[in-house]
C-alpha cells in the first residue's frame, strides 16, 4: 500500500505541473492573440475563450488523472490478491504434511494397530506435527495481520541492546539444542531508539529460530551492535548453510518457492517476510550480506 501511495502522490503532483504549464501556455496564447491581432476590442470574448480552453484542459487532465489512478489501484488490487491467493495456497499445502500425519496416526491409536510398545513414540509424533501446524498458523496470523490496513505501530522509546539481550536470553534453550556457538558483542550503554518493542522482539526472534533451524548444529552465531555516526546496525552472521546468490532478492519473500531458500530448509517460508515487514514499517533496513568470514550476514539499519 505503501508503494501505491507513493505512485498515486507521484501521477498527483506530475498532472498538477502538467496543468498548471497547460493552463499558463492557454492564457499566454489569448493575451498573445488580443496584443497582435485582434486588438482589445476582442479582449472579452478572448477571456470566455480562454477561460473555456481551460476548463476543458482541467477536464482532460482530471480524466488522465482519473484514469491512471483507476489502472494503478486495479494493478495493486490484482497484486494483493495474487499474494493473498498464493499465500493461503502455500499455508494449505505446508498444513497439510503434519495434519497428514496427524490423521493416520490418531487413526492408528483409535484402531488399536499400533503396538503398545510404540504408543509412546506415536503419541509424540502426533504431539510434534500438531505443534509444528500451530507454529505455521501462527505465523500466517502474524504476516496477514502486519499486512492490514488497520495495523498500526505502538512506537516507544526502547534500548536496543536490552531488547536484543532479553530475546536471546527468551531463546537460549533453543541455541543450546542446536549447539550453537554464540558470540555476542553488544554495547552495555543503551541505545535508544523509537520503536514497536512487542514487533522488534519478534524480529528479534525470528533472525534467532531461523539461525536454530536452518543450520547445522555447532552453527557459529556471532550477534553485535555497532554504531556508525547517527546509524545503529544490528548484525546476525553465522557460518552455517550458505544461500546461493541467485535466491537473495527473493529471501524476504512469503514462500519464494518450494524448492529454494527458506523452504529448503523446511521452513515456513514467512520467518523472514515477517522480519521484512516489520522493519520497513519501522522506515529500517534490512539486507544480507556478503562477509570474508561467515556465510551469512543480516544487517539491520536503523
Amino acid at each position: 500500500m505503501k508503494q501505491l501511495r507513493n505512485a498515486i502522490l507521484r501521477s498527483f503532483i506530475l498532472y498538477s505541473l502538467g496543468l498548471s504549464i497547460v493552463g499558463g501556455l492557454i492564457e499566454e496564447f489569448f493575451n498573445q492573440l488580443e496584443e497582435l491581432v485582434l486588438g482589445i476590442n476582442y479582449q472579452i470574448p478572448l477571456q470566455i475563450l480562454s477561460g473555456v480552453f481551460q476548463i476543458l484542459a482541467v477536464v482532460g487532465f482530471s480524466f488522465l488523472f482519473y484514469r491512471s489512478l483507476n489502472k494503478k489501484i486495479g494493478k495493486e488490487s490484482q497484486r494483493l490478491a495474487k499474494e493473498q491467493s498464493t499465500l493461503f495456497a502455500n499455508i494449505a499445502h505446508d498444513l497439510k504434511t503434519p495434519l497428514t500425519s496427524i490423521t493416520g496416526f490418531s487413526k492408528a491409536l483409535n484402531e488399536e494397530v499400533v503396538e503398545p510398545t510404540e504408543i509412546k513414540e506415536v503419541s509424540g509424533i502426533i504431539y510434534r506435527k500438531s505443534v509444528s501446524a500451530n507454529d505455521l498458523l501462527d505465523l500466517m496470523f502474524q504476516y496477514t495481520k502486519l499486512n492490514s490496513a488497520e495495523f498500526s505501530l505502538n512506537k516507544q522509546a526502547c534500548a536496543v541492546n536490552y531488547l536484543l539481550k532479553e530475546a536471546v536470553a527468551d531463546n537460549y534453550d533453543l541455541i543450546e539444542d542446536q549447539e550453537l556457538e554464540l558470540l555476542l558483542d553488544l554495547p552495555d550503554e543503551p541505545l535508544i531508539r523509537t520503536l514497536d518493542k512487542t514487533e522488534f522482539r519478534r524480529v528479534f526472534n525470528n533472525l534467532l529460530i531461523n539461525a536454530c533451524k536452518h543450520n547445522p548444529i555447532k552453527t557459529e552465531l556471532a550477534i553485535s551492535i555497532v554504531e556508525e555516526d547517527s546509524t545503529v546496525k544490528i548484525i546476525f552472521a553465522d557460518n552455517g548453510t550458505m544461500i546461493p546468490q541467485k535466491d537473495r532478492e527473493q529471501l524476504f519473500e512469503p514462500f519464494v518457492s518450494e524448492n529454494e531458500t527458506e523452504r529448503n530448509f523446511q521452513g515456513s517460508g514467512l520467518g523472514l517476510a515477517i522480519v521484512k515487514t516489520i522493519i520497513d514499517k519501522h522506515d529500517f533496513t534490512i539486507e544480507l550480506l556478503d562477509d570474508e568470514k561467515y556465510t551469512k550476514k543480516f544487517v539491520i539499519s536503523m
